[in-house]
């Protein structure tokens, strides 16, 4: 019987535009691509047209196994700069991934990262998961198309309460203008809860306990997916055993690497030397 994955990554890969360019993104396709170039075995479920061109990459990596669902359209996103603030606009999305369209095996890998983008992962997914530590990147439930496609704030009731067997959620502080009670709420309903600042590190809470995680030193080239990077790592951490504090710092270091160029800059398989080693298989 082939071993499962250590590590099971659910979310939309998306189509970005982004000053004339057009990128592979979504939270689900960084954080799969930076754990498999990590060493870690990793499983990604997502939704996009078969001839999705801009997978390439990761269809190419030894350690990813990838489930497509077949979809008519792929996730789109323009990024416009061009205002005082990144105006980020919806032009498409992909089906909806649902716990019945993940490999049954799959829903039994012990690490699961749910990363939505545009609403795609819901309560019933994460609820269908038999993961023994589940992690969520809240954005994707944290926003919503506006009637001309510009993404704005709301908070999902996956946000708000989260699913049965979530144990852990990340998200950046520009997510949403209420980030910080959003994280409070979350942390009193038992949640290990990241609250990621860029440069200025990041806000980590369990229980009653509250800590304030530098970011690691790095000089900064692309600190695109840098958000992602930290959220899987801490993930994976929090699995091998590390306390919420020691998993941030852990996160910071990893993704310190990737903001120091373009794609996951100098991330590298040596960088899983920051992570605690994986229990013995009993």
């Amino acid at each position: 019987m082939t071993p499962l994955p250590e590590l099971l990554v659910v979310g939309h890969v998306t189509r970005d535009f982004i000053r004339g360019e057009t990128r592979l993104g979504g939270a689900a396709s960084f954080s799969a691509r930076v754990a498999a170039t990590l060493g870690i075995e990793t499983a990604l479920v997502t939704s996009a047209p078969p001839d999705f061109s801009l997978m390439a990459p990761l269809r190419a990596l030894p350690r990813l196994s990838i489930h497509v669902l077949p979809s008519p359209e792929v996730t789109t996103f323009e990024l416009d700069y061009s205002g005082p603030r990144r105006r980020v606009i919806q032009r498409a999305v992909a089906r909806p991934i649902h716990a019945e369209d993940i490999p049954p095996a799959w829903r039994d890998i012990p690490v699961a990262y749910v990363a939505p983008v545009a609403g795609e992962c819901d309560r019933g997914l994460v609820e269908g998961l038999r993961s023994k530590l589940i992690c969520a990147g809240l954005q994707g439930w944290l926003r919503r198309p506006g009637a001309d496609g510009t993404v704005e704030p709301t908070i999902a009731s996956e946000a708000s309460q989260p699913p049965r067997g979530l144990g852990a959620a990340v998200f950046s502080e520009e997510d949403h203008p209420e980030a910080e009670f959003i994280a409070e709420q979350l942390t009193r309903q038992g949640l290990i809860v990241a609250l990621t600042r860029g440069r200025r590190g990041s806000s980590v809470r369990q229980g009653t306990q509250h800590w304030e995680i530098p970011a690691a030193p790095a000089t900064e080239v692309d600190p695109t997916g840098a958000g992602d990077v930290f959220g899987i790592a801490l993930t994976l951490a929090v699995a091998r055993g590390a306390s919420a504090p020691e998993a941030a710092t852990v996160a910071a270091s990893i993704a310190a690497r990737v903001v120091e160029g373009p794609e996951l800059g100098n991330l590298s398989a040596a960088d899983t030397r920051h992570l605690p080693p994986r229990p013995a298989a009993r």
